[in-house]
């Protein structure tokens, strides 16, 4: 993982970067981990990279892994912290999934029974062989070589 990459209008380079306050909770060479202002629950953390990529197609594998290497140990702390029954862990990838700021990032949202909280996703169905036609499209796709920064 190389320089990083910022945007001198993004929020979330901003705070990163220590321009705007945050309550941080986990720092390292490549991420911040910090309280969410508008949380779904107490104790919703974000984890941001510290390099401004909008979106997780846009990542370098490593930079992904990293942020992704921090998840079960901020599980494990929000847990314990708020005392919570289980955990949404999200990432919004793209205006159409309900991303807002454009700097990829990761929800952990502590999640309680007979929380406020709802999970209204409908479901959709595949027809025939449709499944099996879209698991060749996807894999295919992935023959790309990995993402350097």
């Amino acid at each position: 993982m190389s320089r990083e990459h910022r945007d001198p209008d993004c929020i979330f380079c901003k705070i990163v970067h220590g321009e705007i306050p945050s309550a941080r909770v986990l720092e390292t060479e490549h991420a911040v981990a910090f309280l969410d202002v508008n949380p779904v629950n107490k104790g919703h953390v974000l984890i941001v990279p510290r390099a401004h990529h909008r979106q997780v197609a846009e990542l370098p594998d490593a930079l992904a892994a990293h942020a992704g290497s921090l998840l079960p140990r901020l599980v494990r702390a929000v847990h314990a912290a708020t005392g919570s029954d289980g955990s949404n862990v999200i990432v919004n990838s793209g205006r159409a999934a309900g991303q807002t700021i454009d700097h990829c990032h990761w929800h952990i949202i502590p999640r309680f029974f007979n929380d406020p909280v709802d999970w209204p996703w409908p479901h959709a169905e595949y027809l025939g062989d449709e499944i099996g036609q879209m698991a060749f499209r996807i894999s295919r796709e992935l023959v790309e070589p990995p993402l350097d920064e």
